[in-house]
């Protein structure tokens, strides 16, 4: 192997080294934010599975908790993903299409953020009540 190939390969390899920590290191942001955020994840999936979850009982704190809290921080202070205090001063739909569609007023979100409108909130398709009980809690942060 020539010194050109060995330089390649290192890098090549250097490169894949690279991709792993970020990985790892945005798991461990979302893990963080989620353990940070104080609400119980695990209560509110079995919740959700068990139907208990009901439009009258959307809370907001909760969704963020389980969906935002990993990446954009427990208070919505940013992460691994940005702060959210521009979001405050979006409209319910401006809101709504970027939550569920990936599409904000100021462009296209980055391909990490779920787009919500495919996967929903904890594997349930993500409703208008849902949505705007989010956008509330983020607006009182």
């Amino acid at each position: 192997m020539s010194k050109k190939d060995s330089k390649g390969g290192n890098m090549v390899t250097g490169l894949g080294v690279l991709v792993l920590l970020l990985g790892v290191g945005s798991y461990g942001a979302y893990q963080l934010g989620h353990s940070l955020s104080g609400i119980d994840t695990q209560a509110v999936a079995v919740a959700a599975d068990s139907g208990k979850a009901s439009t009258a009982s959307v809370n907001g704190s909760e969704i963020f908790a389980v969906n935002c809290a990993g990446c954009h921080g427990a208070k919505a202070e940013g992460g691994a993903g940005p702060a959210l205090a521009i979001t405050k001063s979006w409209t319910e739909a401006q809101f709504k299409d970027a939550v569920l569609h990936g599409k904000a007023p100021q462009g296209e979100l980055k391909s990490m953020m779920p787009r919500f409108g495919d996967s929903g909130f904890s594997g349930e398709p993500a409703t208008d009540a849902q949505v705007e009980a989010l956008h509330n809690y983020i607006k009182s942060l």
